[in-house]
């Protein structure tokens, strides 16, 4: 990683934990920006190249993420969310690239345990 990224990266982990959200390392070593996140609530995450809005909706013990998530950098990566369950289980949306590109995603009817923390969504740059 050059020393530019890695320093926008930083500056992306400082934001998003003064902002309240969490990190985490995926795969392929991109850092992606996350939310442990509560039932009937809605997020934005963004990076610096790519940007997503989802809702969390939870009845009946299920869990619903629905969004869209875009790619806002023509810097050859796409942009993806995805959602880890209580279980473990994971769930990806479509890559949205090249830059400008949007995609909407729906994850639906996963279990959950703790409507506190019904499930961790990540935004990812890879």
């Amino acid at each position: 990683m050059s020393k530019i990224r890695t320093m926008i990266a930083a500056g992306a982990a400082t934001a998003a934990l003064a902002g309240g959200l969490a990190l985490s390392t995926g795969s392929a070593g991109a850092q992606p920006v996350g939310v442990l996140a509560k039932c009937n609530t809605e997020h934005h995450a963004e990076t610096s190249g790519a940007e997503a809005d989802w809702t969390i909706n939870c009845s009946g013990g299920k869990v619903d993420v629905f969004g869209n998530v875009t790619d806002k950098a023509a810097d050859g990566e796409c942009a993806r969310v995805y959602a880890v369950y209580n279980d473990g289980s994971k769930q990806y949306s479509a890559k949205a690239c090249p830059k400008g590109q949007t995609k909407e995603f729906d994850f639906t009817a996963k279990s959950y345990t703790d409507s506190s923390n019904a499930v961790r969504v990540y935004l990812q740059e890879l």
